[in-house]
């Protein structure tokens, strides 16, 4: 299964550089934020199962993990090109960071 997750990342990364590479009116910044936001994705859902954790942790977390990164990989389009005064910079963030903490909460109740 988690073959299915590493191809599909690795495609979709490679599918929004080029997109980035070719199409003038994607910014560089948008992109590339993009790409880390598709990037941090596809291994957290590749170390969620090389986990040992149950069914019930994989299935709900690659749920929420896609959503996410879904979420971000959407606001990253309307990303301004400048990075100060960048709220949605933060937000995408946040949520990337939201998300490892969620990660390492399930690795640490697995634990347990």
């Amino acid at each position: 299964m988690k073959n299915i997750f590493l191809i599909g990342g690795i495609l979709t990364l490679i599918f929004n550089t080029i997109a980035g590479l070719v199409l003038s009116s994607y910014h560089s910044m948008n992109w590339i934020i993009g790409d880390v936001s598709i990037l941090f994705t596809t291994i957290l859902i590749v170390a969620l199962y090389s986990k040992y954790m149950e069914n019930a942790f994989k299935a709900a977390f690659s749920f929420l993990f896609l959503i996410a990164g879904f979420i971000r990989f959407l606001i990253c389009f309307f990303i301004p090109p400048q990075i100060q005064n960048n709220w949605l910079v933060l937000v995408v963030f946040g949520l990337l960071f939201f998300e490892l903490l969620i990660f390492v909460f399930g690795v640490v109740l697995k634990k347990k």
